[in-house]
């Protein structure tokens, strides 16, 4: 009788080890999608980072070419007041298009 206590100890201990394995597994599939998931997004973000540094650059270098034909244009001749205000007026946009793509 002695033997069979043993044994249905033994293999109570082996079922409890068993649910605990099964357990750690489950979690670890669970991080392992979660991770994956964590990873797809950061490249994905990554990405997008990409296309956005690609656009400021775009935009400051529009903005510096604008800025050396206004610089030009202002060497050369003389702007009367209306074609100051537009050229203020374009610079002004160009600079609020590099802001909304710094921050966003």
């Amino acid at each position: 009788m002695g033997d069979t206590s043993k044994y249905d100890l033994f293999l109570q201990e082996i079922v409890s080890l068993e649910k605990m394995v099964h357990t750690f597994v489950g979690k670890n599939d669970e991080l392992l999608e979660s991770k994956k998931v964590s990873k797809e997004r950061i490249e994905q973000l990554e990405s997008e980072n990409k296309v956005l540094v690609d656009k400021i650059k775009d935009l400051e270098n529009r903005a510096n070419t604008a800025e050396e034909n206004i610089a030009t244009t202002l060497s050369k001749k003389k702007l009367d007041v209306n074609e100051r205000e537009n050229l203020k007026s374009q610079i002004d946009d160009l600079i609020e298009k590099i802001d909304y793509h710094i921050h966003s």
